[in-house]
């Protein structure tokens, strides 16, 4: 996926990821989750700047009494690791610009049953940079991802539209467009599998911000104040 930057305000964000959840008995307490991307915000309690970030997230029970952002509790960083959760992505794409990308694995140890994730940066190789060990969880997250999602989301707590993705809506244009691409889903025997078929698109508010179908691994995304 492609990282984009913003100037932000207060408590404004705008994200790109990959969100594995299992969504339980469907009671708020019992959704679990892994959730990892780039991110650009603006948190006071946090940062207190708005630079572009690996985030992740993690939670056993809908954020009631476990998990946090990044690296604060739960995930293990890996040794000597390039990059971490919560750190910085120094450079980013510039929209109808040069493109600047990062990949991101999550895929569960066969052994330990442990959540490994891999992260690389343009043409780099993934390298591994932590794990969310498998005593996090309780339900089916301990075991397997009953769900995936890719794409983006924004928060704001003005009227002021908050950019996603690159800002413009997507058209299928790689130069202008925010884009996802190279999909593939690990199955229980840790095979990856590219995703070649369209898959249900959930979408807020189209007027503002919509997604193209999957075609071949690749879906476009984004859209806001910036017309195309």
């Amino acid at each position: 996926m492609d990282v984009y930057n913003f100037n932000l305000g207060i408590e404004q964000y705008t994200v790109g990821s990959i969100i594995l959840f299992d969504v339980g008995d469907g009671e708020p307490s019992s959704y679990s989750t892994i959730q990892i991307g780039w991110e650009a915000s603006v948190s006071p309690k946090m940062h207190g700047d708005s630079r572009t970030r690996l985030a992740g997230l993690w939670t056993n029970d809908g954020l009631q009494e476990t998990g946090c952002p990044n690296a604060q509790c739960g995930f293990r960083p890996a040794e000597g690791a390039p990059m971490t959760l919560g750190g910085v992505i120094e450079t980013v794409s510039q929209p109808k610009g040069l493109k600047q990308t990062i990949t991101i694995i999550i895929f569960k140890d066969g052994v330990m049953g442990d959540w490994l994730v891999y992260y690389g940066f343009n043409q780099d190789d993934p390298a591994f940079i932590g794990s969310f060990p498998k005593s996090l969880f309780t339900g089916g997250m301990a075991n397997r991802a009953p769900s995936i999602r890719f794409g983006g989301y924004v928060h704001t707590h003005t009227t002021n539209l908050v950019p996603m993705g690159s800002g413009y809506l997507p058209t299928g244009d790689a130069m202008a467009s925010a884009f996802m691409s190279n999909i593939q889903i690990f199955d229980q025997n840790g095979q990856a599998s590219p995703l070649t078929q369209d898959s249900p698109t959930v979408i807020t508010d189209s007027n503002i911000y919509r997604a193209t179908p999957v075609v071949n691994g690749r879906f476009f995304y984004g859209g806001s104040f910036q017309s195309t």
